[in-house]
């Protein structure tokens, strides 16, 4: 008995160490905002709906309660704590040409569709920046100037096969989403004048 003891000993304090090598990335990488997280592939999830509001996502930023992203799907507020509220601008060629069911993608991915579903009232989606307000503008202008290299990102949305529908319309909607964002943000302050 005294030797299966300390075989067991020996067995857990190499199995030990060794189980945290492998799975430390895990637990150095994700972030992790009550109900919400960003895992190390970079997708933003909500863990209590088995939800993934964010698939794909580039960069973010946290100010007071509120945890806003930018990323393949578009622009993203949400509301952090006990209240839910999800605002979204949509990059609306990745709502149609996302698919559900591409090989490698796990359970925990998420269409647009999904979210609506999922979310209900506690979502809002929106195809423009006209009706945002200007703090939330300009947090999403500062998520895009964050990006060193936005057009690398959308290449490589291009050449990866198979997982949209057409990923050249996915990687077009986005810069065209990036257009408005600057547009609409010069308009705001007073950059360019708008035009009746």
């Amino acid at each position: 008995m005294k030797k299966v003891c300390i075989w067991f000993l020996i067995i857990m304090a190499i199995m030990g160490p060794l189980y945290l090598y492998i799975n430390i990335y895990r637990y150095m990488d994700i972030k992790t905002f009550f109900r919400y997280e960003i895992t190390y592939f970079y997708e933003l999830r909500d863990y209590f709906n088995n939800l993934t509001i964010e698939n794909e996502m580039y960069t973010y930023i946290v100010k007071g309660d509120y945890l806003y992203t930018y990323g393949v799907s578009g622009y993203t507020k949400t509301k952090l704590g006990l209240g839910i509220h999800i605002i979204k601008v949509l990059n609306v060629e990745y709502e149609k040409n996302y698919i559900a069911d591409v090989e490698g993608r796990g359970s925990f991915y998420s269409s647009i569709g999904e979210l609506r579903y999922g979310y209900l009232d506690d979502i809002t989606l929106l195809t423009n920046f006209k009706d945002m307000d200007d703090q939330d503008l300009d947090t999403f202008y500062l998520l895009y100037k964050k990006m060193k290299d936005d057009e690398e990102y959308l290449l490589i949305i291009e050449k990866y096969p198979d997982v949209y529908k057409d990923e050249k319309k996915v990687a077009q909607g986005l810069r065209e989403l990036n257009a408005s964002l600057v547009k609409e943000y010069m308009k705001r302050n007073g950059e360019i004048k708008e035009i009746n």
